[in-house]
């Protein structure tokens, strides 16, 4: 048994933070009190941290199958673990792409065996990611599929939109659109735009009459949220970065559209100016936006228009994102910065308060995905022993060279943090303690760091 003791907990957004004790039995958590007395429990002393339910992130790219030099389900769960993530779900666009039952499998299979946290996936909306015929849906529901997807790809066609919107409604499973535009996505404009001229999308499609290139977001989200209104769907918004997304959202939940959306780290704090100082390590699509569309971003966050808070963890490899800004591959790595960034930049100004951020970092990304029923993103006797404890005032500077993640391309390298998780608990069992991974042979070592201590009973 493993007993935290003194840590800061949140009980409600009225009350604030209260010191609680938590017993873990075996995987899962026993009780939480005070002054709880158990002989013989190894005993972590969190006086003065706050401790959560462990993080969960609704969208990652660990590249296993395919791409495994970018990452692998080994290093991206390293770096979860070490960014106080517990729980992720990935996309579905690895190499093959997960379109059928037994590929699914084969990847969940692969994650038992290699993965340090819980490790979940989305499945393709169609076969190959291609956009032209819809995967057999009801029997990837079947094989564990969380959400259906096709990445950074958008569903063009109406009808076959509206029929994905059908097939998630019939199979009571997450329709996750990405409402931007890609390369697969401008390879059918150019063939099919006279047959798409006269449709009512067309207006918000990049054509040679001039329209700005990575604008059809909010042209997607409108027509993706019309038709999941029409067959009275579920619908997931991808990382929203424009002001008139953040409003066509919002007046479809006023209409009682069911629709759900996620923010990333990088829309939320930098922007298309930034991008341009940076270089290619702030290269992501969406693109980073104008500071009037990351100030609407901030503020759909903070009143609830946008649910939740997502990294969109894609990893390159060094010589990739090295490459001219016009050769340098989309993307952002944001796995161990992300709870950091949130609580310098979000809370502490109070754009957030500590309570809304963890609920958008945990029980609401595991409610939107369907995991609560398993006991992800909570913290109560009786769910799994999933558990974040945060140094909420320990600075510390990013230095994407000592990641766990293979990747390094990371905008925020440099920048002066405040707030960091300092231990990671999956299943009751440690795995990373003051940034250090712990193995198999090494738990229950360490019995000293930056002022946590770990030691075997008796206590009190």
């Amino acid at each position: 048994m493993l007993l935290i003791k003194h840590a800061k907990m949140l009980t409600t957004e009225r009350e604030g933070l209260k010191e609680f004790d938590v017993l873990i039995d075996g995987e899962e958590i026993k009780g939480i009190g005070q002054n709880l007395f158990i002989p013989n429990a190894s005993v972590i002393d969190a006086r003065g941290k706050f401790l959560s339910a462990g993080l969960v992130d609704a969208h990652v790219h660990f590249r296993e199958p395919g791409q495994e030099y970018k990452e692998d389900l080994r290093t991206g769960s390293m770096a979860a673990a070490a960014g106080g993530f517990t729980t992720v779900i990935a996309e579905p666009n690895t190499i093959p792409p997960i379109d059928t039952p037994t590929r699914l499998r084969h990847l969940l299979d692969l994650a038992r065996e290699k993965s340090l946290i819980h490790f979940y996936s989305k499945v393709a909306i169609t076969k190959g990611m291609r956009g032209n015929h819809l995967t057999d849906i009801g029997k990837l529901k079947e094989a564990g599929a969380k959400a259906i997807s096709d990445d950074g790809h958008p569903i063009l066609g109406r009808k076959l939109m509206r029929n994905t919107l059908l097939k998630g409604q019939k199979f009571d499973i997450l329709v996750n659109p990405h409402c931007e535009e890609s390369a697969l996505y401008r390879e059918k404009i150019l063939r099919k735009q006279e047959r798409f001229r006269q449709r009512s999308l067309w207006p918000l499609m990049p054509s040679s009459s001039g329209v700005r290139p990575y604008s059809s977001e909010y042209g997607f989200i409108k027509r993706d949220l019309e038709l999941a209104d029409e067959v009275d769907a579920r619908i997931h918004i991808s990382h929203v970065s424009l002001a008139k997304s953040v409003d066509i959202i919002a007046n479809a939940k006023k209409r009682g559209v069911q629709v759900t959306a996620e923010a990333t780290p990088h829309h939320l704090l930098l922007t298309e100016k930034m991008a341009k100082e940076i270089g290619p390590n702030a290269k992501v699509n969406p693109p980073l936006r104008s500071e009037e569309d990351v100030a609407a971003v901030r503020e759909g966050l903070a009143n609830g228009t946008i649910d939740i808070i997502s990294t969109d963890h894609a990893p390159h490899s060094p010589e990739e994102k090295n490459r001219p800004w016009e050769e340098a591959p989309f993307g952002i790595i944001g796995l161990e910065t992300s709870l950091g960034l949130i609580l310098t930049f979000l809370v502490r100004p109070g754009i957030l308060t500590l309570h809304q951020a963890i609920e958008k970092m945990t029980i609401l990304p595991a409610r939107i995905f369907g995991l609560e029923g398993l006991g992800v993103g909570k913290l109560k006797p009786g769910v799994k022993a999933d558990l974040t404890l945060i140094d909420l005032d320990k600075k510390w500077k990013v230095d994407s060279n000592r990641f766990y993640s293979k990747g390094r391309n990371c905008p925020f390298h440099g920048w002066e943090l405040c707030g960091k998780a300092i231990l990671t608990i999956v299943n009751g069992r440690i795995v990373v303690k003051e940034e250090v991974m712990v193995s198999d042979n090494q738990r229950g070592m360490n019995k000293r760091a930056n002022g946590l201590s770990t030691k075997d009973g008796p206590n009190g």
